[in-house]
């Protein structure tokens, strides 16, 4: 029997594709106000289009940068070293290049990262390489886990994470073009349009999928206390939304409803695959209230130096620069949206310093950090 009542976060599904409007949608947490949570000053520019930032594993003093055209660069103090060159193997556009990096549990002692690109053809890989004693990274893959057609320029996801279950995350677009026209995010046989893992120690490893339905998940967050992901999934027209899901693996994918619905928005003539939990977004802001246009996932904060913020999930918009933070909800929901004051412009990825400390990665070719707010 269907079951409609949601439980707040989650419907289990079952019928055909044309009775979706009898679905009463949990609508998401908006903004609510405003807040001075933290200020932000620039750490580091003249850096090439930078998509990632954080610390590695055993190098807490350094911030490492993942640059678009395919560099990964090591900053420390005013020291800055180009640790990987494999430009000649990257495909750039506006959504194509070097697109993920994650560094393995035990990385400090193994050396061990991985790696996610456009080559030249404009398609996805996932390969391991190893970093030798000085933190130079081997050019020369160990091994390639992953090679994927991508049919179109844009929608290539690309973020790469260890999960609590120590398998290796990588979340994927739906291929590209408007209103995912294969209908891929859907399609339980497609790793397009959604959020797989790979157990990278496996002999022969292979992917599976872990939720469905995602347009172009910008940049995920796992809190590992409480086996939940935070997904910031990028809208078509009018809708960016972030997702919090727990991690339930031993039950089929959820699924968070793209190309079905944007947001919590019903959009004609398109289907959803019954297979798994339907999940609503926690949060959400539309283009015209606030000038965004692609939403930039971020974390949940549990630094020391912004007592304001603390388990507070921040977040941000690429084209606008804003940042926002809410509080996670019980039911797996989201309340107390606040618009921070702050601004990054070209938000490309929020990640923390070795101290667990906020940084900001801006297209516009700069490192940002977050401080105390003025006059605290």
């Amino acid at each position: 029997m269907r079951r409609l009542a949601l439980l707040l976060t989650a419907v289990t599904l079952a019928g055909c594709g044309d009775d979706l409007a009898e679905i009463e949608p949990v609508e998401p947490a908006t903004e609510r106000g405003s807040a001075h949570n933290f200020d932000v000053e620039r750490v580091a520019t003249g850096l090439n289009r930078p998509l990632w930032v954080g610390a590695a594993p055993g190098d807490p003093g350094a911030l490492w940068v993942l640059e678009q055209p395919g560099r990964v660069v090591r900053m420390e103090g005013a020291s800055r070293t180009t640790l990987l060159d494999i430009s000649g193997q990257v495909k750039t556009g506006a959504e194509q290049g070097l697109l993920g990096i994650a560094f393995h549990p035990d990385f400090a002692s193994n050396g061990r990262l991985f790696l996610h690109w456009s080559d030249p053809r404009g398609d996805t890989r996932v390969a391991e390489f190893r970093a030798g004693a000085d933190r130079t990274i081997d050019p020369r893959p160990v091994r390639l886990l992953l090679t994927l057609d991508q049919p179109e320029e844009n929608h290539n996801g690309g973020q790469l994470a260890f999960g609590p279950d120590d398998r290796l995350y990588l979340g994927l677009g739906d291929g590209g073009g408007a209103y995912d026209p294969r209908s891929t995010a859907q399609d339980p046989e497609n790793l397009l349009g959604k959020l797989v893992a790979v157990d990278v120690d496996a002999r022969a490893p292979r992917w599976d999928v872990v939720l469905s339905g995602l347009r172009n998940p910008w940049r995920f967050w796992f809190d590992p206390a409480l086996g939940e992901i935070w997904i910031g999934d990028v809208g078509q027209d009018e809708v960016e939304e972030i997702d919090r899901v727990q991690l339930e693996l031993d039950e089929p994918p959820k699924n968070l409803g793209w190309s079905a619905y944007e947001g919590s928005q019903r959009i004609d003539g398109h289907d959803l695959d019954r297979g798994g939990d339907l999940v609503w977004p926690v949060a959400a802001y539309e283009h015209g209230d606030t000038g965004g246009c692609s939403v930039t996932g971020g974390l949940v904060y549990g630094g020391a130096r912004l007592p304001g913020l603390v388990r507070r999930y921040v977040y941000g918009d690429y084209c606008a620069g804003t940042l926002w933070s809410l509080r996670p909800a019980p039911e797996g929901r989201a309340t107390d949206v606040r618009r921070e004051r702050a601004k990054v412009p070209l938000l490309a990825h929020i990640g923390v310093d070795g101290d667990g400390e906020l940084v900001f990665a801006s297209g516009q070719g700069d490192v940002y950090r977050a401080v105390s707010p003025a006059g605290s």
